[in-house]
């Protein structure tokens, strides 16, 4: 992936944030099979969610990368004894977060996951959902949220499938392929071990949901939705059988925190 710099990344979202209803196109308005892909995603987060604010009394919560501020209106309308935060790179999302939904136990911010400006251990609950796909360093950006993030991360990130590895190996059908796909600012590839080394030592427990074991595309030529979702839980059992999750193109991640507060790194 050609590397461009930050100034144009945040360039990028503003223009997005400008022209896009992006989270009404991923939950509401996109076509059957994509609706399906995002909502197996929104399903993963919310269960977590629901599974942490059930267990604990939560006083923050901040969701990273809230473009146009879903989940926060959801966790803030659900519990209004929780002050919940919503961040994003670009100030048009931002914008838009704000007028969709400000109550009282809300606030957004401008500002860049390499660099919260939250003191440490101080946000409960930490959301990043498809976030770290979109940032260059990664790492640091991991390591900001198990900063500032004292029981609970949620983290959502893409994979990629076998078949797309395969075709990866075969430059010109690859090349057609990813014409084939749309431009969505992706500059990092994730893998679940990524998370578990960046965290190692920081948290008690780690749990991951995956889903979208086949490409969207393939899933296309299925005419039933019933069907692909039958199928794509037999494909994602085998994954876990053999210890591929990592080829599924749906990750979801619930982390409870434990061990030691990590230092703010320098770039």
């Amino acid at each position: 992936m050609q590397r461009v710099s930050k100034k144009r990344l945040k360039k990028f979202y503003e223009r997005e944030a400008e022209h896009l209803s992006h989270q009404k196109i991923m939950y509401l308005n996109g076509d059957e099979y994509e609706l399906w892909w995002h909502r197996k995603r929104l399903y993963y987060i919310i269960s977590f969610l629901s599974e942490i604010f059930k267990k604990t009394q939560i006083v923050a919560f901040v969701d990273i990368g809230c473009a146009e501020g879903f989940y926060v209106k959801n966790v803030a309308s659900l519990h209004d004894r929780t002050f919940c935060i919503g961040v994003d790179i670009a100030r048009a999302y931002i914008r838009k977060a704000r007028s969709n939904y400000n109550a009282l136990n809300t606030d957004y911010i401008v500002c860049d996951v390499e660099n919260l400006p939250f003191k440490h251990n101080s946000i409960d609950v930490v959301l990043c959902s498809e976030v770290l796909e979109h940032v260059y360093n990664y790492r640091r950006s991991l390591a900001e949220l198990s900063r500032v993030g004292s029981q609970y991360l949620v983290i959502s990130f893409p994979g990629h499938s076998y078949l797309y590895e395969l075709i990866s190996k075969l430059k010109p059908i690859k090349k057609l392929a990813d014409n084939l796909l749309p431009n969505v600012g992706h500059v990092s590839e994730i893998k679940v071990v990524d998370i578990q080394e960046a965290l190692k030592g920081q948290c008690k427990s780690l749990k991951i949901d995956i889903s979208g074991a086949l490409p969207l595309l393939l899933f296309r030529i299925i005419p039933s939705i019933g069907v692909v979702g039958a199928i794509d839980s037999l494909f994602c059992k085998v994954l876990r059988y053999f210890g591929a999750v990592d080829h599924a193109t749906i990750h979801v991640i619930k982390i409870v925190k434990g061990g030691g507060i990590p230092k703010r790194k320098k770039l």
